[in-house]
C-alpha cells in the first residue's frame, strides 16, 4: 500500500484507469489517453503511443499543471496540455479520461444527433450534462482550449469532440469511468433509430444534483 498523494499510488491508480478504460471498452489499442490528478501543482499522464489498457510504470509521465513542462518519465500524450487545461479549470477534477468508446464516438460524427440524452435517470444523475466543440486538429491549442471552455459550466462533465470522440472528467478515476459508461449507453440508444422519450426537465433537473462530484 502507497502513500496517499504520492507518486507511486498515483501511478497505481492510472494504471487501473486504464485497464478500466479497456475492460468497458471505452478506447482501443493506442486511442484515448487517461490521467489522474497527482497535487496541486502536478498531474500524472500515460505516456505518448501508450496503450491504455497496458499501461506499466516506465509509461507514465509526470507534467507540471503550471506551465505543462514534462517533469519526470517518458513522453506524455499528445493531448497533456488539454488535460492541464482542464485541470486549471475545475480544480475539483481528479481525473481526466479522453476516450473513443464506439456509439459516442459515432454521435460525434453525426450531425443530427440529438441534444437531449436523459432517456433514463442514470444520464441526469451522473453525466449531468454533455457539450459538443467543433473540430480541431489533435493535440493543438485550439482543441485544449475550447474543451476548457466547455467545461465553465459547472453542470458540464463530458464533451464531445466533433470527429474526434470523448473528454470526461471525474473528481476520481472511478467515476470518470461510470459517467462514461452511462454516457455511451445513452448514445447507443440514440442511435438506434427509435423515437425516444426524454424524463421531463424538472426531473432531469433535480437528478443532476444527485451525485455531483466535479
Amino acid at each position: 500500500m502507497h502513500e496517499p498523494g504520492s507518486f507511486e499510488a498515483a501511478s497505481d491508480a492510472l494504471i487501473d484507469f486504464g485497464h478500466a478504460v479497456l475492460q468497458e471498452r471505452l478506447a482501443a489499442s493506442t486511442c484515448g489517453n487517461v490521467s489522474v490528478r497527482l497535487d496541486a501543482s502536478r498531474f500524472v499522464i500515460s505516456a505518448s503511443g501508450a496503450q491504455v489498457g497496458c499501461l506499466a510504470i516506465d509509461t507514465l509521465s509526470i507534467v507540471s499543471l503550471l506551465d505543462g513542462t514534462r517533469l519526470a518519465g517518458p513522453k506524455p500524450s499528445m493531448e497533456a496540455e488539454l488535460h492541464r487545461r482542464a485541470y486549471l479549470a475545475r480544480p475539483t477534477i481528479g481525473a481526466v479520461l479522453h476516450s473513443q468508446s464506439p456509439s459516442a464516438t459515432l454521435f460525434a460524427c453525426d450531425p443530427n444527433a440529438p441534444q437531449n440524452l436523459d432517456f433514463i435517470p442514470e444520464i441526469p444523475a451522473y453525466v449531468r450534462k454533455f457539450a459538443l466543440v467543433p473540430y480541431a486538429a489533435p493535440g493543438t491549442l485550439a482543441l485544449a482550449q475550447s474543451v476548457t471552455d466547455a467545461f465553465a459550466d459547472p453542470d458540464v462533465t463530458v464533451v464531445q469532440m466533433r470527429n474526434h470522440g470523448q473528454v470526461i472528467i471525474g473528481s476520481t478515476w472511478q467515476n470518470a469511468i461510470r459517467r462514461g459508461v452511462f454516457f455511451e449507453l445513452a448514445c447507443w440508444m440514440a442511435l438506434q433509430g427509435r423515437t425516444l422519450q426524454p424524463i421531463p426537465d424538472a426531473d432531469a433537473a433535480h437528478l443532476r444534483n444527485y451525485a455531483r462530484d466535479v
